[in-house]
């Protein structure tokens, strides 16, 4: 079984594209363009279920992919508005820094307050600390990350 942290989002399903059960992958990264993986992951029912990838182009900023298993736009229609993964060991190297995404610095420290969640909806990635506070994210106020010691340091304005 694949444990859930084994795997990272790439980005979510938004809709069918045409009849033949293609699927219409809205990206958050290019982890999947730099890739030469195999399968997709789709959490279904907790559980992450491995898809063969047939086929897949690019639209614009987002994926087009042909699964196997899904010919048509009905069984396509059940995976729309499924969060989209695949495999850590898949990516490529040259993102490996220590993390993938920000998703990966939930349990680090800044300034001695645990981080429990991560906000990356916006383009304003904000970390949650244990006491409430709310920690902006950005690679230009990030001095260094020990991911050691699970412990990153950062500069703030003035006035944060």
């Amino acid at each position: 079984m694949i444990a859930l942290s084994d795997i990272i989002s790439i980005g979510s399903f938004v809709r069918t594209h045409g009849k033949a059960g293609e699927l219409q992958c809205r990206t958050t990264n290019d982890f999947w363009d730099e890739s030469e993986a195999e399968f997709i992951l789709v959490v279904l029912d907790s559980i992450p279920v491995p898809f063969r990838v047939l086929d897949w182009r690019c639209k614009g900023a987002d994926l087009l992919f042909t699964l196997k298993g899904i010919a048509t736009e009905q069984q396509a229609l059940r995976l729309v508005g499924s969060e989209v993964y695949m495999r850590r060991e898949d990516v490529k190297e040259q993102h490996e820094q220590g993390f993938l995404s920000w998703q990966d610095l939930v349990g680090y420290t800044i300034n001695g307050c645990a981080i429990t969640a991560i906000d990356d909806s916006t383009a304003n990635v904000l970390a949650q600390l244990q006491d409430g506070r709310l920690v902006p994210l950005h690679e230009d106020l990030i001095s260094s990350i020990d991911h050691d010691a699970h412990v990153i340091t950062i500069q703030l304005p003035q006035g944060l």
